[in-house]
């Protein structure tokens, strides 16, 4: 055991796999599993002791967006003063600023230290999301420690990018999954996998579809039922009905892993400007692809793409037609020589020895 008591939030899906890290290390940890509000009643808790999952519930939160946050950070706080005493020294380690309101009383009745590990940065696009930043950069400054997904978001906190015992820059770990992956030159299926947004590029994909008849494609993800109707529609105008599966749900990591093995490329065409919020973030998308052994196709944004150039495990594409369709080809061409960039890839972000030289800070605490 390198840690002693740990309050962490994770989702259903293993991005990051820091609960699988933290339990596996930490004497005492305690997880709150948290899921969209589209999902609002499949929030979990999980209490590890010394490796073991010893205590797992159901927490139901609310559709409601305000009811929503009111009863997150309700379950928080009691799940604080329920599952660590006032003797125990505690680390909460949390991405969003709600974890952090009422530092001080919080303080006042548990030993806690806060940690902000910061994976995203919204553009000024609007005045709610200049408040949110506001907000955050504020806590930022109160929190002891504070790490960040990506450099570029490590600058918008802190006005440059700094790398202290304290605040640095850490990325999301990977574990390979060992899946034995085949080219198949007759059905070459994309896959996209996470939750589905406007700006993740799946009109753009549905409309080189319909030009590109060889190529299936896998959508596993879940969005609102507005914008699935609007695809749908998409879909349907577009004559791609056999070409695509997107049955609009959450897949549990186990059936993800089942179905992207008759997947050959995982997909990932986001809009490419400094509007886009993953412009700025580790996209846990790219990194879930990376861990089920499939060769990457983004687009150029985002601070992993130094890495998928460096590694050689995909290609940085533009957002346009010629390009995926020559990225496609190429990477149906060299597949050995993808898959063998991946596995370096996976090698230099593997989450046991990533995290254990990135939290050694914690060790003492």
């Amino acid at each position: 055991m390198y840690y002693k008591n740990i309050f962490i939030y994770s989702s259903l899906q293993s991005t990051g796999n820091a609960e699988k890290y933290f339990a596996a290390h930490t004497e005492k940890l305690v997880v709150f599993v948290l899921t969209s509000r589209q999902e609002h009643d499949r929030n979990l808790l999980r209490i590890y002791k010394k490796g073991k999952l010893f205590e797992e519930k159901k927490i139901k939160l609310s559709t409601n967006i305000f009811l929503y946050y009111f009863l997150w950070y309700v379950n928080y706080i009691s799940i604080i003063l329920k599952y660590f005493t006032r003797q125990e020294k505690v680390i909460v380690i949390s991405w969003h600023p709600i974890s952090f309101f009422g530092m001080f009383l919080q303080k006042m009745v548990r030993n806690i230290n806060f940690l902000f590990w910061d994976g995203d940065y919204f553009p000024p696009v609007k005045l709610s999301l200049v408040l949110y930043e506001k907000l955050k950069k504020h806590y930022n400054s109160k929190v002891k420690y504070a790490l960040y997904q990506t450099d570029m978001i490590n600058e918008k906190m802190n006005g440059k990018v700094v790398h202290t015992r304290f605040r640095k820059t850490l990325t999301w770990g990977i574990i390979p999954r060992n899946i034995k992956r085949t080219l198949n030159q007759k059905k070459f299926t994309l896959l996209f996998v996470g939750l589905v947004r406007e700006s993740q590029g799946l009109e753009f994909l549905f409309e080189f579809l319909k030009n590109h008849k060889e190529y299936p494609l896998k959508v596993l993800g879940v969005c609102t039922e507005k914008l699935y109707q609007k695809y749908k529609t998409i879909i349907k105008k577009n004559k791609i009905d056999s070409q695509v599966y997107f049955p609009n749900r959450f897949f549990s990591d186990k059936e993800l892993e089942e179905e992207s093995k008759t997947c050959q490329v995982g997909i990932a065409v986001y809009d490419m400007d400094w509007t886009n919020a993953t412009y700025y973030t580790d996209p846990g998308k790219v990194k879930t692809y990376a861990s089920l052994g499939l060769p990457i196709i983004m687009t150029d944004v985002s601070a992993i793409v130094q890495y998928i150039k460096r590694f050689g495990c995909g290609r940085v594409i533009k957002k346009e037609y010629r390009d995926l369709e020559e990225a496609l080809l190429d990477v149906k061409k060299n597949y050995r020589k993808y898959l063998a960039g991946l596995a370096k890839f996976n090698k230099y972000f593997y989450y046991e020895t990533y995290y254990k030289k990135h939290f050694r800070f914690l060790e003492n605490e």
